[in-house]
């Protein structure tokens, strides 16, 4: 516990140094076993602020009961382990396929989807066009009173107002390996 706390110490000291224009922000290499999930929470300084990176499926954990996925989002605080009651983000999630059954061969799928408190994923459809394991940018951009969620060429903007929020990343039976992780205020 301690080691993950001391971690965790360090990747928020890395996110809230001042920028240089060689910071690249932190690297985060999420690695879940079959049927779990892991969360980091990384609590923001100020409103507005933007949480861009990089965010990468590296390998999927054989589960028939759960998809690997990873859930990037801007909410309100919870208790470790609960769901925030106010969210807005997308997930990127790898569905296992017969490889001899896909156009590419390739034993995934893998497709992206906005999020919204309360509301059923959102498919971007050309997502699933992505090969598995392709590097996919992200910023998510919070002001006090909407979330604009921008994935690629695709966008789009949730309301969401929320005294406390924080950048929550939830992975769950699989590999994905954040990049260029940043939080910054914006101007």
């Amino acid at each position: 516990m301690k080691i993950a706390s001391w971690a965790c110490a360090v990747g928020l000291a890395v996110l809230s140094a001042p920028g240089t224009a060689e910071a690249k922000g932190i690297i985060y290499d999420c690695d879940t076993a079959a049927n779990h999930f892991s969360e980091l929470i990384l609590p923001v300084e100020e409103v507005p602020f933007t949480v861009s990176g990089n965010v990468k499926l590296n390998a999927l954990a054989g589960s028939t009961t759960y998809a690997p996925l990873t859930r990037i989002q801007i909410a309100s605080s919870a208790a470790p382990g609960q769901s925030s009651d106010v969210y807005a983000g997308f997930t990127l999630t790898a569905l296992a396929v017969d490889a001899k059954k896909t156009p590419s061969g390739e034993p995934a799928i893998q497709m992206l989807s906005f999020n919204f408190s309360g509301k059923k994923d959102e498919v971007i459809p050309l997502s699933l066009r992505t090969k598995p394991g392709t590097v996919q940018a992200f910023s998510l951009s919070y002001d006090g009173n909407k979330v604009l969620v921008t994935l690629g060429t695709e966008s789009k903007s949730f309301p969401i107002k929320t005294s406390d929020p924080v950048v929550r990343l939830v992975c769950s039976t699989g590999e994905f390996l954040f990049t260029d992780l940043t939080i910054m205020p914006s101007r």
